[in-house]
């Protein structure tokens, strides 16, 4: 049975040019980077490398302010656990924003968003009236692929003597970055999101702006993140983020197309489909909600037909969690119980989106009528490679 890959948004395959770039540092360069000798300043160089190819892909004209992290989920607690004040998150916030921000109780305020996933800039300019430390709004969304306009929310939030903060993990590789001369304070980012490897990640901090080490205990990262650097890990990430410098406007492009397509199709083959979020938003996101299911049963379909992608919803084995974003939208628990997100990458292939979309109206089909059997295969196998490459 063919196996066609569509939740990059959780994570992406590593390029095959990142591992090679990765794999000299487990064997033959493995010296810690921190001591004096000779291969350990080998892996110094290496490190400074991929600091400036981040640096370069986020516009940001001082390399030194990036800190290497183990993923924007550490990134995102260092930033938040660095104010005692006020904290205005929005309501779609990713949960290692989110469910940090909760945990500081009163201190801390989720701002509305229309329908579409957009954060309400009149609720926020009102809500600013009163004295705020940190503004945290991420620019991609995860689950709808609502865009946020962050050059407004973050003049919005200066205008008001609050400093801000973006998680700006899917929207790598997915459009232009530039935080130099936007009103960012901090950004952060992982690195297996766009084709590097899991486990590490980037926090980009201001020059300017005040920041408490999470992670103490060493003088790495100039005292701000203490730990031994994961040399292999930060040299993918500095090659994932070349390859997005040269490659990730073609690849948007690309992705935008297939999302389009695939957007356009479930319209026409299933009428009362709803599609979250933006009409444009990012390129690689589908969400799609359908009425009267639930999410998890066509997820499990669609896997035994060889299609890997994942509910809207959150849920566990022995207990159903509505997602928090889906709730923000006013999508109704009718609809919000049956969706699923739909996500696209460097390696998804027209022929992964033609089976995809051959599929689903009749995996759809088999949970509305209850008493059609589901496809089962033991042992599948890799769909078959077309244009760009395979899963």
């Amino acid at each position: 049975m063919k196996v066609a890959y569509f939740d990059n948004a959780a994570s992406t395959p590593v390029d095959p040019r990142v591992l090679s770039a990765m794999l000299p540092w487990f064997s033959e360069s493995y010296a810690n980077s921190s001591a004096l000798h000779s291969m350990a300043q080998h892996a110094r160089h290496a490190i400074e490398e991929a600091r400036q190819a981040a640096a370069e892909l986020l516009g940001a004209s001082d390399p030194s302010e990036i800190i290497f992290t183990s993923g924007a989920t550490e990134g995102n607690n260092a930033v938040l656990r660095t104010f005692q004040g006020r904290i205005l998150y929005s309501a779609i916030e990713h949960p290692s924003v989110r469910v940090v921000a909760q945990s500081f109780g009163r201190r801390a305020e989720p701002i509305p968003v229309d329908s579409s996933g957009t954060v309400r800039l009149d609720a926020l300019k009102a809500m600013l009236a009163q004295p705020t430390d940190l503004v945290s709004v991420m620019l991609v969304n995860n689950e709808i692929g609502s865009v946020q306009d962050i050059q407004a929310i973050g003049e919005l939030a200066h205008s008001h003597g609050a400093l801000f903060h973006t998680d700006i993990t899917q929207a790598v590789g997915k459009g232009p970055l530039s935080l130099a001369d936007a009103p960012v304070d901090y950004a952060t980012l992982s690195a297996h999101k766009f084709h590097g490897p899991k486990g590490v990640g980037l926090l980009w901090v201001r020059s300017d702006a005040p920041f408490q080490p999470y992670q103490v205990g060493g003088s790495h990262e100039e005292g701000r993140r203490a730990g031994t650097l994961n040399t292999p890990g930060i040299v993918g990430l500095g090659a994932a983020c070349r390859l997005v410098i040269d490659e990730g406007e073609s690849e948007a492009a690309r992705l935008r197309a297939m999302r389009d397509r695939i957007r356009e199709e479930i319209r026409r083959r299933i009428p009362d489909a709803v599609l979250n979020g933006q009409e444009d938003g990012a390129p690689h996101i589908v969400s799609v909600s359908f009425p009267g299911v639930e999410g998890e049963s066509i997820i499990i379909n669609l896997d035994s037909r060889g299609i890997c992608c994942t509910a809207g919803a959150a849920c566990s084995s022995d207990k159903r969690a509505s997602s928090p974003v889906l709730e923000a939208i006013a999508l109704p628990q009718e609809v919000l119980a049956g969706t699923i997100r739909i996500s696209l990458g460097r390696f998804t292939t027209e022929a992964e989106v033609d089976y995809l979309l051959e599929n689903l109206p009749e995996a759809l089909c088999e949970v509305r009528g209850l008493h059609l059997p589901l496809r089962v295969s033991p042992s599948p196998q890799p769909f078959p490679p077309t244009g760009r490459g395979g899963v």
